[in-house]
């Protein structure tokens, strides 16, 4: 039994995506829009087989932790007061704030190394990050505010995301963010599962706190890659492009796939949004050199 609970592969897979599975049918039944929790629930689960709870002392692995398992009900929050009636111009403040705060949290999980440059090297390290993760929350909220026939690109833009995130940082980084992230690529796996078993007539949505919950910590792992280790910072232009290519998905010739196919329509939105990961491997591989599995 502890050589299954210390295997790599059960512990970033089996065990998140079975977690997750249950929490979101259960979930489903009781409250339809919090099946986000089954996606953090399948993160704790990888988190406590991994790491554990430990927060001291308080490395940027265990910074990103926080944020993965906090942020996702803070950003929620600040979507829910942005629907609510007001001015335009507090809307439009709310709806950036996601992304503020996430960039926020990635310059406080590289700050310990930002700290020690001087002049233009504290941009050149800290902009890239910032940037990246605020463009990847707005984005994948944007993606998760529509409505109609938009499932399978909102789910297959955070699998995909989360996966690309996995396969990168195992290639050029840690195989902790790599199992981490993996594990939130399960979870947000078992979360699409269930979200297809709905009856065709009742068109599935992801839930933005899926959307948020899959997004943080998978984007902060990226980041903190090219700052704590070798992952190219093109790698994170190449992952960016991942919620752009799930927002053509909403154009034609993708719309014609009948909303009776969602399998069908799933596994071309995965392909599709897949393509911009497979130069981030690429880039990946080069940075690492020969790597032995």
């Amino acid at each position: 039994m502890q050589g299954l609970l210390t295997n790599p592969a059960f512990q970033a897979a089996v065990a998140p995506f079975t977690a997750a599975l249950v929490l979101a049918l259960l979930l489903r039944r009781f409250l339809p829009g919090g099946t986000g929790l089954a996606v953090i629930g399948g993160f704790f689960i990888a988190v406590l087989l991994t790491t554990g709870l430990t927060l001291q002392p308080l490395t940027a692995t265990r910074k990103i932790i926080i944020c993965g398992l906090v942020l996702p009900f803070v950003l929620l929050l600040l979507d829910f007061i942005a629907a609510m009636p007001q001015s335009a111009r507090f809307k439009r403040v709310f709806r950036v704030l996601p992304a503020v705060l996430l960039a926020a949290a990635a310059l406080w999980i590289i700050w310990p190394v930002v700290q020690r440059q001087e002049g233009m090297a504290i941009w050149v390290m800290a902009a890239p990050v910032m940037l990246y993760a605020a463009v990847i929350t707005y984005s994948a909220a944007a993606l998760g505010h529509v409505q109609k026939q938009a499932f399978s690109a909102q789910a297959a833009s955070a699998l995909i995301l989360a996966m690309g995130t996995g396969a990168t940082t195992l290639i050029a980084a840690s195989a902790l963010y790599s199992q981490l992230a993996f594990a939130v690529s399960a979870a947000t796996g078992a979360v699409i599962v269930v979200g297809l078993l709905g009856s065709v007539e009742k068109p599935a949505r992801l839930g933005m706190l899926t959307v948020y919950a899959a997004a943080v910590p998978v984007t902060l792992f990226a980041a903190a890659a090219t700052v704590y280790a070798q992952l190219p910072v093109l790698v994170l232009l190449c992952l960016a492009l991942v919620p752009l290519f799930a927002w053509l998905l909403l154009f034609k010739p993708f719309k014609l796939i009948k909303s009776q196919q969602r399998w069908l329509a799933l596994i071309i939105a995965s392909l599709w949004t897949s393509i911009p990961v497979l130069p981030a491997i690429w880039l990946a591989w080069r940075a690492a050199g020969p790597v032995s599995f």
